[in-house]
């Protein structure tokens, strides 16, 4: 059973450009062999890795099991006829890896996630007044910088068929659906609503990765922050349905999007849980938002 959401990897033309855009949303950068690895402050954990590459790509997706159950994910993987392949790495390159069913590379490392050691950010709220007698504006060069990378939306030539491979193989859970445009998994214990969502396209690749902010206030001051620096807003600021989260995304120099996030569902292992299914179409991807969803949202730029 996949426990964590450990990292996303992209192969992109030039890593400093790259380093540029994650150090802007306050990123933590190391060396890793030929790669460059982010982390978000107070976090022991790389969250990004970037491999040079010709052109920008989905290198792979990192999650997190126990050390005593990643044989029995080797095992539902061999039984499915997936077929285990060396590492890709020479550094970095600890664990399993596969392709899953739209050849996208999945590697599963025993490693726990790792905590915040960041406090919580104070919030007002009701029967518990932690702001009494003090102005609860924050100054415009507050901290904000995410706090961990929360889940990984990534494109699917088949989206039934990528459900099934994560939900049978991988012990994920079905949190709730879009119809044929998009699935939201989470992990079979304790989990956010959702650490991994698929999107349907004709072709496969990276839709966005998302960070946790400490709150809504953080949410903003990152995205302008990221947008004075010269990115593209991409859509926001607003609050999904499925997931119930706030969010405002920015698109990356290679035009996929970032989405910061706070105040997501989380659900526990033993929740009762109803799956929903809307129907497809842009009134699913937000309860409300300052504008409706941009044309481009779900263009998948690596098929391009």
């Amino acid at each position: 059973m996949l426990r964590s959401l450990q990292h996303a990897a992209l192969t992109v033309p030039d890593l400093e450009v790259g380093r540029a855009f994650y150090e802007g949303m306050g990123l933590e950068t190391a060396q890793l062999g030929d790669s460059l690895v982010f982390r978000c402050p107070g976090r022991a954990q790389n969250q990004v890795r970037l491999v040079e590459g010709k052109k920008k790509r989905l290198a792979h997706v990192s999650f997190g099991t126990t050390a005593a159950e990643l044989p029995g994910v080797v095992r539902a993987l061999e039984a499915g006829g997936t077929k285990l392949i060396d590492s890709p790495y020479k550094a970095g390159g600890d664990g399993i890896w596969f392709r899953d069913p739209d050849g996208d590379l999945v590697n599963v490392v025993a490693a726990p996630d790792q905590p915040q050691s960041r406090p919580p950010v104070a919030l007002n709220n009701a029967g518990d007044f932690k702001r009494l007698g003090r102005r609860g504006a924050p100054n415009r060069d507050i901290e904000a910088t995410p706090r961990r990378l929360g889940h990984v939306l990534k494109f699917s030539l088949d989206l039934q068929r990528a459900i099934d491979f994560y939900t049978g193989k991988l012990g994920m859970k079905l949190s709730d659906r879009i119809g044929n445009l998009a699935a939201f998994l989470r992990f079979g214990g304790d989990s956010d609503h959702h650490t991994l969502a698929l999107a349907q396209s004709q072709g496969t690749g990276l839709h966005h990765m998302s960070f946790e902010m400490g709150n809504l206030d953080q949410i903003q001051f990152c995205a302008q922050r990221m947008i004075d620096k010269g990115y593209r807003d991409g859509w926001g600021v607003g609050r999904h349905i499925y997931g119930s989260n706030y969010f405002h995304y920015i698109r990356d120099p290679w035009n996929s999007l970032v989405e910061f996030f706070w105040d997501i569902d989380f659900i526990p292992g033993n929740a009762h849980w109803e799956v929903e299914n809307a129907e497809a179409g842009p009134e699913s991807l937000y309860q409300w938002a300052t504008m409706p969803p941009p044309e481009d949202f779900l263009a998948n730029f690596e098929r391009a």
